[in-house]
Protein backbone atom coordinates (compact mmCIF):
# COMPACT_ATOMS: atom_id res chain seq x y z
CA UNK A 1 0.00 0.00 0.00
CA UNK A 2 2.92 2.76 0.50
CA UNK A 3 4.28 4.45 -2.10
CA UNK A 4 0.81 5.26 -3.60
CA UNK A 5 0.47 8.87 -3.33
CA UNK A 6 3.57 10.73 -3.69
CA UNK A 7 5.91 13.04 -1.59
CA UNK A 8 5.52 12.96 2.85
CA UNK A 9 2.40 13.90 2.81
CA UNK A 10 1.24 11.13 0.91
CA UNK A 11 3.09 8.24 3.02
CA UNK A 12 1.55 10.25 6.55
CA UNK A 13 -1.95 9.53 4.67
CA UNK A 14 -1.38 6.09 3.88
CA UNK A 15 0.07 5.10 7.15
CA UNK A 16 -3.02 6.76 8.85
CA UNK A 17 -4.97 4.78 6.25
CA UNK A 18 -3.17 1.70 7.79
CA UNK A 19 -3.20 2.58 11.30
CA UNK A 20 -7.20 3.45 10.96
CA UNK A 21 -7.93 -0.23 9.50
CA UNK A 22 -5.69 -2.12 12.14
CA UNK A 23 -7.76 -0.08 14.71
CA UNK A 24 -10.82 -1.27 13.40
CA UNK A 25 -9.81 -4.48 12.90
CA UNK A 26 -8.96 -5.37 16.63
CA UNK A 27 -11.79 -3.48 17.78
CA UNK A 28 -14.15 -6.13 15.34
CA UNK A 29 -12.18 -9.40 17.19
CA UNK A 30 -13.05 -7.80 20.44
CA UNK A 31 -15.93 -10.52 21.98
CA UNK A 32 -16.63 -7.65 24.47
CA UNK A 33 -18.11 -5.27 21.33
CA UNK A 34 -21.61 -4.67 20.98
CA UNK A 35 -23.17 -4.72 17.66
CA UNK A 36 -24.12 -1.39 18.16
CA UNK A 37 -20.41 -0.40 19.30
CA UNK A 38 -18.68 -2.16 15.93
CA UNK A 39 -21.06 -0.15 13.73
CA UNK A 40 -20.35 3.31 15.10
CA UNK A 41 -16.50 2.16 14.81
CA UNK A 42 -17.47 1.30 11.13
CA UNK A 43 -18.83 4.51 10.82
CA UNK A 44 -16.02 6.53 12.34
CA UNK A 45 -13.13 4.15 10.15
CA UNK A 46 -15.33 4.99 7.15
CA UNK A 47 -15.44 8.92 7.87
CA UNK A 48 -11.46 8.86 8.68
CA UNK A 49 -11.25 6.96 5.20
CA UNK A 50 -12.73 9.76 3.10
CA UNK A 51 -10.97 12.58 5.11
CA UNK A 52 -8.17 10.44 3.99
CA UNK A 53 -9.15 10.16 0.11
CA UNK A 54 -9.82 13.66 0.45
CA UNK A 55 -6.52 14.75 1.35
CA UNK A 56 -4.65 12.37 -1.23
CA UNK A 57 -6.76 13.82 -3.81
CA UNK A 58 -5.66 17.20 -2.61
CA UNK A 59 -1.89 15.90 -2.61
CA UNK A 60 -2.61 14.82 -5.87
CA UNK A 61 -3.56 17.78 -7.57
CA UNK A 62 -0.55 19.94 -5.67
CA UNK A 63 1.57 17.56 -7.80
CA UNK A 64 -0.01 18.03 -11.10
CA UNK A 65 0.05 21.74 -10.40
CA UNK A 66 3.31 21.32 -9.84
CA UNK A 67 4.51 19.51 -12.30
CA UNK A 68 2.33 21.81 -14.42
CA UNK A 69 4.32 25.03 -13.33
CA UNK A 70 7.62 22.97 -14.21
CA UNK A 71 6.87 21.48 -17.43
CA UNK A 72 7.95 23.84 -20.78
CA UNK A 73 5.06 21.99 -22.30
CA UNK A 74 1.72 20.81 -21.10
CA UNK A 75 -1.55 19.55 -22.45
CA UNK A 76 -4.53 18.74 -20.64
CA UNK A 77 -7.56 17.09 -22.13
CA UNK A 78 -10.66 16.82 -19.15
CA UNK A 79 -13.88 15.62 -19.64
CA UNK A 80 -16.72 15.51 -16.39
CA UNK A 81 -20.30 14.61 -17.13
CA UNK A 82 -22.18 13.06 -13.74
CA UNK A 83 -25.88 13.40 -15.02
CA UNK A 84 -28.79 11.57 -13.35
CA UNK A 85 -32.51 12.43 -13.73
CA UNK A 86 -35.76 10.15 -12.50
CA UNK A 87 -39.32 10.67 -12.97
CA UNK A 88 -42.04 9.68 -10.77
CA UNK A 89 -45.83 9.57 -11.27
CA UNK A 90 -49.00 8.12 -10.26
CA UNK A 91 -52.50 7.72 -12.16
CA UNK A 92 -55.52 6.75 -10.28
CA UNK A 93 -59.10 5.99 -11.70
CA UNK A 94 -62.17 4.35 -10.41
CA UNK A 95 -61.28 0.92 -11.60
CA UNK A 96 -57.56 0.82 -10.94
CA UNK A 97 -54.46 3.10 -9.47
CA UNK A 98 -50.96 3.04 -11.35
CA UNK A 99 -47.43 4.06 -9.85
CA UNK A 100 -44.09 4.60 -11.93
CA UNK A 101 -41.04 5.28 -11.35
CA UNK A 102 -37.55 5.51 -13.89
CA UNK A 103 -34.21 6.61 -13.66
CA UNK A 104 -31.18 7.26 -15.67
CA UNK A 105 -27.50 7.80 -14.60
CA UNK A 106 -24.56 8.56 -16.81
CA UNK A 107 -20.96 9.10 -16.39
CA UNK A 108 -18.13 10.23 -18.16
CA UNK A 109 -14.93 10.98 -17.02
CA UNK A 110 -11.67 11.14 -19.00
CA UNK A 111 -8.32 13.08 -17.41
CA UNK A 112 -5.32 13.51 -19.71
CA UNK A 113 -3.02 15.10 -18.54
CA UNK A 114 0.35 15.39 -20.70
CA UNK A 115 3.95 17.05 -19.64
CA UNK A 116 7.04 17.43 -21.51
CA UNK A 117 10.33 18.22 -20.34
CA UNK A 118 11.12 21.33 -17.66
CA UNK A 119 11.17 24.79 -18.42
CA UNK A 120 14.05 27.33 -17.60
CA UNK A 121 12.99 29.00 -14.37
CA UNK A 122 11.52 25.14 -12.70
CA UNK A 123 14.77 25.72 -10.05
CA UNK A 124 13.32 29.02 -8.66
CA UNK A 125 9.92 28.15 -9.06
CA UNK A 126 10.36 24.58 -6.91
CA UNK A 127 11.97 26.79 -4.88
CA UNK A 128 9.87 29.17 -3.81
CA UNK A 129 6.96 26.34 -3.26
CA UNK A 130 9.15 24.83 -0.92
CA UNK A 131 9.48 28.00 0.87
CA UNK A 132 6.02 28.98 0.73
CA UNK A 133 4.91 25.54 2.11
CA UNK A 134 7.00 25.90 4.95
CA UNK A 135 5.70 29.21 5.97
CA UNK A 136 2.44 28.31 5.68
CA UNK A 137 3.46 25.15 7.81
CA UNK A 138 5.59 27.30 10.53
CA UNK A 139 2.18 29.49 10.57
CA UNK A 140 -0.36 26.84 11.88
Amino acid sequence: MLGLYGGATGLIIELAVKKAIEGFSKKSTDTAQTTAQLTDEAQKAELQSMVFQSQAKVQQELSIARRILAADEVEIEEFYDGSASADLGAKASTEKVSLGLSGQGRKITKRVIKFKGFNTQVENILQDLDTTELELVEHK
